[in-house]
């Protein structure tokens, strides 16, 4: 295993979520059992668990976007909830990186665990 730091964890994560994404949508079913039926939920949990990670700098002006964006792996670990977080260490596992998960922080309420 090879340490990794939070920004290429976010970076693998955020690639990954979109490969998984387009998986579902083109199979129509979950790319993970314990995903459940819908892959419809699926794809937008996967996409809500990691947005904040994906070019969170690059915001254009002209959207007009007045809620602070948390683009940090502390957020996102966070919010996750224990399926996000199985997840993400799941994922960062199988690729060979070795990540230390934030100290808990509160970022106000917890996510549920859709997935």
């Amino acid at each position: 295993m090879r340490a990794t730091d939070d920004d290429e964890a976010a970076r693998f994560l955020t690639y990954l979520a979109v490969i998984q994404i387009r998986a579902m949508a083109r199979r129509r079913k979950p790319f993970h059992a314990w995903m459940g039926d819908d892959y419809v939920a699926c794809i937008a949990w996967l996409a809500d668990l990691v947005h904040n990670l994906a070019g969170a700098g690059a915001r254009p002006q002209r959207w007009g976007l007045r809620r602070k964006r948390h683009p940090s792996m502390a957020y996102t670990w966070a919010v996750a909830g224990r399926n996000g977080r199985k997840w993400i260490l799941d994922s960062l596992e199988q690729e060979g990186l070795a990540w230390d998960p934030p100290p808990e922080t509160s970022f106000g309420r917890e996510r549920d665990d859709r997935g």
